[in-house]
This record gives C-alpha cells, sequence and structure tokens, in this order.
C-alpha cells in the first residue's frame, strides 16, 4: 500500500480524532482497509511524519503533555484560512484515489470540476512576480472577443468556476470580475504592473455573495427562518460564511447574516422553497414576496405548449 494513502489516513484520523498515542492509532488502523495485518512501527510512524511535513499542508506534532500526537496545519503558510488548506488537502484526498477511481469510474457521478483551472498557474506567477497580464478574452453580452491587459488582485472559486479580480491597466474603470474559462492565448506582461489601490481579498468580498460585488452598498444584518429538518441541511452547508444560528425551536431555527442582498443570494433562498421564511430587513422579504408573486403568475393560468 502507498505512502500517500496511508499518510492520508493517518491525516483524516488525526482529524477526526484528535490527538491519540501511536498505540491509539495502530488500534484504529488494524481495523483499515489498508491494514495488512501489521502495525505502524514507531520508525515508519516517523518516516510518515516527516513526508507528511514537507508534502501536505500540515504535520503531526508529539505533545508532551498529553503524550500523543497531534495534527496541525503550517500556521505560517495558511494562517487563519481554512478555505486554502481545505481546498489543497482535499486535491490530496483525490489524488490519493486516482488508481481505484479510474477502475470503478462506472460507479461514480461528480459534478463538474472548477473550469479555468489550467490558467490558476500562470495569474499566481503574476502576482508572485508582480506583473500583468494579457489575454482574449471573450465576453457574453458583446459576443465578441478583446484582448485585455490586466492586473491581478484575487482569485475566487464560484459555482464550479475560478474567476479572477482584476485591474485593465489603463486604470480607468476600477476592479473588474473576470472568468478564467473565458481567457484564451494567456502570458505575463514584459514589464512590471502594480494594482493602484491597497485592498484585500477579505476587504473586498466584504459581505459580498459570491463574485458579485458592489462599491455603493454595504453589508446588512438578514433574518431568515428555516423550518422542519431543513435547519439540518443549512446547519450543515451554510447558505454564507457570516451565517450565525440565533434562535432554535423543535420545529424551526432562526439564522442571522451579514452580507450585500443580490440576484444569486435570492436565487439561493428560493432553492429551498416554502421550507424558509426572510423576517428581516423589509425590503429584502418584500423582494423574496415579489418574486413568488411573480413566479405564480406564471402558473396561475393553464397554458398548452
Amino acid at each position: 500500500m502507498s505512502k500517500l494513502k496511508k499518510c492520508l489516513y493517518l491525516i483524516n484520523l488525526l482529524e477526526r480524532k484528535g490527538g491519540l498515542t501511536l498505540k491509539e492509532i495502530n488500534d484504529y488502523y488494524q481495523y483499515s482497509s489498508l491494514c495488512e495485518g501489521d502495525e505502524i512501527q514507531a520508525r515508519t510512524f516517523t518516516r510518515y511524519k516527516d513526508y507528511i511535513a514537507e508534502t501536505f499542508p500540515c504535520y503531526i506534532e508529539y505533545n508532551p503533555r498529553t503524550g500523543k500526537y497531534e495534527l496541525h496545519r503550517h500556521q505560517a503558510l495558511y494562517g487563519e484560512d481554512d478555505s486554502l488548506y481545505d481546498y489543497l488537502l482535499s486535491a490530496y484526498h483525490i489524488e490519493g484515489l486516482t488508481e481505484l477511481a479510474l477502475k470503478h469510474r462506472d460507479k461514480i457521478i461528480l459534478t463538474e470540476a472548477p473550469t479555468g483551472v489550467e490558467n490558476v498557474q500562470i495569474i499566481l506567477e503574476a502576482i508572485d512576480k508582480k506583473k500583468g497580464i494579457e489575454c482574449d478574452y471573450y465576453s457574453y453580452n458583446k459576443k465578441s472577443v478583446k484582448q485585455q491587459i490586466l492586473i491581478p488582485y484575487f482569485l475566487r472559486t464560484w459555482e464550479n468556476r475560478w474567476y479572477l479580480v482584476a485591474e485593465p491597466d489603463n486604470h480607468h474603470h476600477g476592479q473588474s470580475v473576470f472568468a478564467l474559462e473565458r481567457m484564451d492565448n494567456i502570458r505575463l506582461t514584459e514589464e512590471k504592473m502594480l494594482p493602484s489601490k491597497k485592498v484585500t481579498a477579505e476587504e473586498y468580498f466584504d459581505g459580498s455573495f459570491g463574485v458579485n460585488h458592489s462599491d455603493d452598498q454595504k453589508p446588512e444584518k438578514i433574518l431568515i427562518k428555516v423550518y422542519s429538518t431543513q435547519a439540518e441541511y443549512v446547519r450543515a452547508l451554510p447558505i454564507h460564511e457570516s451565517q450565525k444560528e440565533v434562535e432554535t425551536t423543535d420545529e424551526w431555527s432562526i439564522f442571522e447574516y451579514r452580507l450585500i442582498p443580490c440576484f444569486n443570494f435570492y436565487q439561493q433562498l428560493l432553492w429551498h422553497r416554502e421550507r424558509l421564511e426572510v423576517l428581516e430587513p423589509l425590503h429584502v422579504r418584500d423582494k423574496m414576496k415579489k418574486t413568488i408573486e411573480e413566479m405564480l403568475e406564471h402558473y396561475s393560468t393553464h397554458r398548452m405548449p
């Protein structure tokens, strides 16, 4: 069995169980599909521990106070950014599945991988080298291709697409959002190019839902009531990163958000159908009501195809 798979097993085990002694690790390991009747010896465990520290976005450390091994992420690299850590770690899990996934490909149904990933590397190189990117960009609205010179700010995934927040080189239009899948013939600029504004990704996307962004709107508090067991789904898959559960009963739960309401946000709320109700603010509640009334109008009259 490959070192990669065994290291992934150790990472996953320590993530789920917290700190464990080597004996406790072996107690779990003997029931895993990786075990071939052997134990993980101390010297072998040390090699796995070193390999994890060098290869993965995390490391295993012995805690002399508890006598247990604990999993930590490389704080200097990832800070408090759970999303990047989780994303990179998941990539290793996928790599570990490659052989079996190909063997049983007829048993797996997947959503599409995020589009535009082939352009991520060169954009990160541009950010790293403080350069711009040149590309041919296709516009859905204008149905045309235009050559662009862009100064990259941030990358973000949303609804199975990679997006770039960038500034056109003339600095006249501020920052805009570009889908990486619509970029072609992408290359670095020869000269250095720096953004004209100093803003972090957290500041730029503060209160945004997805890649939508508005300079003239501020985030506001939104309360929604979720009925029945639908609240379990909202807890497991939060509607927005600002989600907080503020009240709970056996029949419903109230969740609080801090965001700028937009088309994608209303669309997400409608996904929950009759099991979700906007409580406040009034203008968001009225917008939902108007949308539902317009939908009802489509179904009020029987229409033949």
